[in-house]
């Protein structure tokens, strides 16, 4: 059962039961409050009957002095009353020590007759058949020995409450009716909202990561609505973000296979060759210079890599490194590569040091300027400078072949190459700048590659942590 039916059904059970409550409080009330009245009528007609029969018996008693035990002459004397009054719903009984003298009431209880001095008044509440009476009973005050009941019929009140049963019945029809279309369309606009989050969870869950929900019903169900979208911003982006995730991982397996199938086709091709073919010693050493090439470039994959792995688990220890001795140990690492290709390595601080960890701010500079010297022609100067700027800056700065902003853009990924037939001429494959991202990351600094084509490259890192 949905929520607004929930709502729905129990405000409707409740109404009814107030209503119904209500209803019996209020005809109960009005009925007691009637029977009172019609008590206090027949207490009030009771006494002027009883007034006029003593009036009479003490009248014709002047001509008849035993009226008062002649049961014919009491019975004359009552008969034209009790026509009279049984006309308009009323009944008489006289009483004597010893017995009954005249009664047109069918059914008498006798406790009624049981008064117990002279002036008390019974009363009582009862069916004679299917019509209700008040009996009221009490001594006639100047023959004790006598005693007068009236019975008044009261049935309207019962009839009366009745009607006004039925009355409330059909108002309850109505009042239900009313109320549950007022609250039926009252709860389907209120619950909108949620039939809406509903349904765009839905769709979110089948996969439309873009649906959003828009609710402007300026209450918590609003407030709920930009929650919700705030939700599902963040499970589009963390979705993207898997996406990006895995396809990069599938991206780098594809470019390591391709990485290692290069080299591992020359060490199966020349092996193969050296097993089977009758060659000179001249051909042995070049297939086998080339075999310990490709040796050499698995063997570097295989350290970058490596590098790569150790980087994710590295935890840093900031200490003030000192700029000086960094780039002496730079110049040391990097001078037998940069002799090869004909380069020169140009240094100059203007702070003294910088926080971070030592060892992996000279792999950082190495990779740079081995990057550099990749990009460089002979007799080109790679620039290795450090400056205060509003943060201490380290740059590595070429005058080789540079780079397209697209290229930029693309060059921190692994195994990205500028011009992949040079790269793979000169031996590079493509993890550099990889390195470089994580350790700068590392470090908290911030990373600014500045480069076009044929105007050589810029690699500035700001030091922003303290």
């Amino acid at each position: 059962m949905k929520f607004w039916q929930k709502i729905f059904i129990g405000t409707l059970i409740i109404v009814m039961l107030v209503f119904s409550i209500s209803a019996y409080v209020l005809t109960t009330y009005s009925y007691n409050l009637n029977k009172q009245r019609e008590t206090e009528t027949a207490l009030r007609e009771h006494n002027i009957i009883l007034s006029m029969v003593e009036a009479r018996i003490s009248s014709i008693e002047e001509i008849y002095p035993d009226t008062a035990t002649n049961k014919e002459r009491l019975t004359a004397i009552l008969r034209p009353l009790a026509d009279y009054y049984k006309q308009q719903g009323g009944l008489f009984a006289l009483f004597a020590d010893d017995g009954e003298v005249f009664s047109d009431i069918p059914e008498l209880d006798k406790r009624l007759l049981e008064t117990k001095n002279l002036y008390d008044k019974n009363t009582q509440n009862k069916k004679i058949g299917d019509k209700r009476h008040v009996f009221v009973a009490s001594k006639v005050p100047a023959y004790p020995r006598l005693t007068f009941v009236y019975a008044r019929d009261i049935s309207q009140i019962d009839d009366f409450q009745k009607d006004v049963g039925r009355i409330f019945i059909y108002i309850n029809i109505l009042v239900l009716v009313l109320i549950g279309s007022s609250v039926y369309l009252m709860l389907r606009h209120m619950t909108r909202p949620i039939t809406v989050l509903n349904d765009a969870s839905a769709e979110i869950a089948s996969g439309a990561y873009d649906k959003r929900v828009d609710i402007s019903s300026g209450d918590e169900f609003e407030q709920l609505g930009s929650s919700f979208n705030l939700m599902a911003d963040s499970v589009e982006a963390n979705i993207a973000s898997l996406a990006r995730s895995a396809g990069e991982k599938q991206d780098f397996i594809d470019d390591l296979s391709h990485e290692i199938k290069t080299p591992m086709t020359s060490i199966l091709g020349y092996a193969e060759y050296l097993q089977n073919a009758r060659i000179s010693d001249e051909e042995r050493m070049l297939a086998t210079e080339n075999l310990y090439q490709a040796v050499l470039q698995i063997n570097d994959l295989s350290a970058k890599l490596m590098e790569l792995t150790s980087l994710r688990y590295e935890a840093i220890e900031y200490k003030a490194v000192d700029l000086q001795s960094l780039f002496k140990d730079l110049a040391n690492l990097t001078r037998p590569a940069l002799s090869e290709r004909g380069l020169s390595l140009n240094m100059q601080s203007d702070i003294e040091s910088v926080n971070g960890d030592r060892t992996l701010l000279l792999s950082l500079f190495t990779n740079l300027v081995d990057n550099a010297a990749r990009a460089s022609k002979p007799k080109d100067v790679i620039t290795v400078k450090a400056y205060q700027k509003h943060c201490p800056v380290i740059e590595v700065s070429d005058t080789g072949f540079g780079m397209d902003k697209q290229e930029i853009s693309k060059v921190t990924e692994p195994f990205y190459r500028v011009e992949k037939s040079r790269s793979r001429k000169d031996g590079g494959i493509g993890l550099g700048l990889s390195i470089v991202v994580q350790i700068v990351s590392l470090h908290g600094a911030e990373l600014e590659i500045i480069s076009g084509p044929g105007e050589g490259t810029t690699v500035r890192i700001y030091f922003t942590s303290p």
